[in-house]
């Protein structure tokens, strides 16, 4: 496991078996402090263990009492890479479960990273779902041991954009499918690919709210900027109702640059720009080794519990 220290955040890569209680103390090799390991286990309920073989299930048996909920629908888009979008969708839709909603993740890029972030591999994706004579969306949908369902990525969907991208009305691929299950869930959560194509496209075409993840990066505000036009055009062409909202990520309050963008960000985006940041933080790439949320890895860091906070300002508009 990777321990990192909290005076000077040096990282330390120490086997598990050598902690033998659930708390030990350690002395940083480099600055002296002296601070406290966890095991991650001891932060993670058992029932969020690490996810076992895919189970399918069938959506109309989840709860037949419980279906009218017609969900939020909210795409994960920036234009730029590396802004914290898979981050984003995983521990949003885990921080919304946590607060009692009902949640499906669609793993819409086509790197496949938040499928295997969530510990599958080769699963059915949205292409099979496309080319399926005889089965609806329901069919490919996973129920995760994290509480939450996931319609999964793979290879074959860098094909989907090659074969449909020339049909009429491809930009309604998604929608059109997600209308047969969108009654079953209070939150539907799209991971989107860095561009603006095809697949945001029909992300946002089937959304009614996008949220635009950046650091306080010149380059990744250009891939802010980007979105909210397609928005804007949306909005003009389609008459498609699509508000946006931007979460601060990777955010170091202490960089002079960081601050000083973010006040860009807040003048030019005003309302638009969520309350809550979320801080840079060695927990979340520490988490993604164990293919475990941040707040289920480590119930006190401070990207897990402003990810939690996060949750809770979505509900609240």
């Amino acid at each position: 496991m990777i321990i990192t220290c909290s005076n000077c955040n040096t990282s330390y890569n120490i086997s598990e078996s050598a902690i033998k209680k659930s708390e030990v103390s350690a002395r940083c090799t480099r600055c002296k402090n002296v601070f406290t390991i966890r095991k991650p286990v001891s932060n993670k309920p058992a029932e969020v263990a690490a996810p076992a073989a895919p189970e399918k299930i069938e959506i109309e048996g989840i709860n037949s009492d419980d279906s009218n909920m017609n969900a939020r629908i909210i795409s994960v888009c920036n234009q730029k890479g590396g802004v914290a979008k898979t981050t984003t969708s995983l521990n949003l839709a885990v921080s919304l479960n946590l607060l009692k909603k009902r949640v499906l993740l669609i793993d819409f890029d086509i790197q496949s990273n938040l499928t295997l972030l969530m510990g599958y591999k080769d699963a059915k994706s949205f292409f099979e779902v496309i080319h399926s004579d005889d089965k609806g969306i329901s069919s490919y949908i996973i129920k995760s041991k994290l509480n939450i369902w996931l319609l999964p990525s793979n290879s074959k969907m860098a094909l989907l954009s090659k074969k449909h991208l020339q049909d009429v009305n491809f930009e309604y691929l998604l929608r059109d499918k997600l209308k047969s299950i969108a009654h079953y869930f209070d939150y539907i959560i799209i991971d989107t690919p860095p561009s603006g194509d095809f697949y945001t496209l029909n992300a946002l075409l089937a959304s009614n709210l996008a949220v635009i993840p950046t650091p306080c990066e010149y380059l990744s505000m250009q891939g802010v900027n980007h979105i909210v036009n397609m928005i804007n055009v949306i909005r003009d062409k389609s008459a498609h109702e699509i508000d946006y909202r931007i979460p601060v990520t990777m955010f170091e309050p202490d960089n002079t640059a960081s601050r000083v963008i973010l006040k860009k960000l807040q003048e030019e985006y005003k309302d638009h720009v969520f309350s809550t940041m979320i801080e840079k933080d060695a927990k979340v790439q520490e988490s993604q080794v164990f293919h475990t949320p941040t707040i289920y890895y480590d119930k006190e860091s401070r990207a897990g519990r402003q990810y939690y906070n996060l949750a809770k300002e979505i509900i609240s508009l």
